[in-house]
């Protein structure tokens, strides 16, 4: 037995369009810190420090690597949870408290160049903690965001992310470069505190609790979404994504973190340690071209996505990304030149952004509400782990390929993508998730009758009586 809802009428993130976007882009904002900090402003500190192409390598892959903890993380989201608080919101407070911590640590290892097994194993932790937040938070998304409103919530959510980045990266790398690395990220830990304050304020649904010990209860619609054993979720989950335009998404989102993990990883040596760039020059530029990119996002790419359609849209700017990598492994002659590799780090970043607001709301659009986290973060751990291999693949591949062979290889990458996305049909996906959901609300009360005794034993077809 539930008890009454009591009348609550504090902010509640499903009652307001205006109020989910500001929420998921300041908790994406969040996301980007610790990311902007791991993934490019000390790849790009290393790498002025003299780290070769395999170290910074495979510290990007280190701090990519857990993000595959994500496959672990939404099938526990969506079987257990607090409901009391919501279904997402206990994970997302516990997630962003270890995160927070973490960092704290990271901060104390002592002399980090030279104690880099200490440090990639705190950025190991932290970034289990940063791929549990996420989870949720794309979980939360996914439960209470209108289909119609995906794009437009993804466009904000990313470019929040990669503001975040941006900022990160440019203060990051100055206060690292004045003040030393422990202050540095002492301050950027401060910073993520005073943005997740925000979810301990605000319920998912109304009537909800703030924390344990206040008043609330659990909303019908939690309820109701609720997994109840982990056979349900391995069935659920298996049914959609043996769908044949949920395979082609998971082998797209894989190719796509392989280009990314490949690119992030690469840059800031081919800047610096080729172009003679010293590491705030690299991370002013990118953090610029990232802002940018991402305030645009907010307001162009989800509507650019609805009026156009994921699908075409994808594919135009994969095919800008591919051109844009061979003209450059083309054009050695021009990397030197003033504005040159500025010009197609902008272009690559605007790209770059409005194409992942696309296809993260293409992934939202083939989730099955019922196991949203769990299939939502299996998209994205296929995502993660081509950003890992990536980097990791960035040694070997140096060793033995110029830079405009390694360019080419990118744009051979995005051409395959490409030619995967042209046998995606989302509104034939849609009805086949609707027709699993059909089933599995069949099954669901056949076993609620039998179980109860409602449900007549099957004596079998019936014979004549002689």
């Amino acid at each position: 037995m539930f008890t009454t809802m009591p009348n609550h009428r504090t902010p509640a993130l499903s009652d307001s369009a205006s109020l989910r976007y500001f929420t998921f882009g300041t908790l994406y904002f969040a996301q980007g810190i610790p990311q902007g900090l791991q993934l490019y402003a000390i790849p790009a500190w290393m790498a002025l420090n003299g780290a070769g192409a395999a170290l910074v390598g495979s510290y990007v892959a280190i701090c990519t690597l857990p993000w595959a903890f994500k496959l672990v993380a939404g099938p526990l989201m969506d079987r257990y949870s607090y409901l009391p608080m919501g279904r997402r919101r206990p994970w997302l407070l516990t997630a962003g408290l270890g995160l927070l911590i973490t960092m704290l640590v990271l901060a104390c290892v002592p002399d980090p160049l030279h104690n880099m097994g200490l440090f990639m194993a705190v950025s190991f932790v932290g970034n289990c903690f940063g791929a549990m937040q996420d989870v949720a938070t794309d979980g939360m998304a996914v439960d209470i965001t209108p289909v119609d409103q995906q794009a437009r919530a993804n466009g904000v959510m990313w470019g929040s992310k990669v503001v975040g980045i941006g900022i990160t990266l440019t203060v990051g790398t100055w206060a690292i470069n004045t003040y030393g690395f422990m202050v540095a990220v002492i301050g950027l830990a401060f910073a993520m505190l005073l943005v997740l304050v925000l979810p301990s304020i605000l319920r998912e649904r109304q009537g909800e609790r703030l924390f344990p010990w206040t008043s609330g209860a659990i909303s019908p619609e939690a309820k109701a979404l609720k997994v109840e054993n982990w056979s349900d979720i391995l069935f659920t989950l298996k049914n959609v994504f043996l769908l044949r335009y949920s395979l082609i998404g998971g082998l797209c989102m894989i190719i796509g973190g392989l280009v990314i993990g490949l690119k992030d990883a690469q840059l800031p040596i081919f800047t610096i340690q080729q172009l003679g760039w010293d590491n705030s020059a690299y991370a002013n530029l990118v953090a610029g071209a990232n802002v940018i990119a991402a305030i645009s996002a907010m307001f162009l790419a989800g509507w650019l996505a609805d009026r156009v359609g994921k699908v075409r849209v994808i594919s135009i700017y994969l095919v800008v990304m591919a051109l844009a990598w061979v003209a450059l492994a083309l054009t050695p002659g021009y990397w030197s030149a003033s504005g040159y590799i500025t010009g197609f780090i902008y272009v690559l970043q605007f790209v770059e952004t409005f194409c992942t607001v696309a296809i993260l709301a293409t992934a939202m659009n083939l989730c099955w509400a019922r196991i949203a986290a769990t299939q939502f973060t299996l998209y994205m751990v296929c995502n993660n782990v081509g950003i890992a291999l990536g980097a990791v693949l960035l040694g070997p591949l140096h060793a033995h390929l110029s830079w405009s062979g390694m360019f080419l290889v990118l744009a051979a990458l995005l051409m395959s993508a490409l030619l995967l996305w042209q046998f995606m049909r989302l509104a034939k996906h849609r009805d086949s998730v609707d027709k699993l959901e059909e089933n599995f609300a069949e099954r669901a009360a056949r076993k609620a009758l039998e179980k109860s005794g409602g449900l007549p034993v099957d004596l079998g077809m019936p014979t004549p009586v002689m």
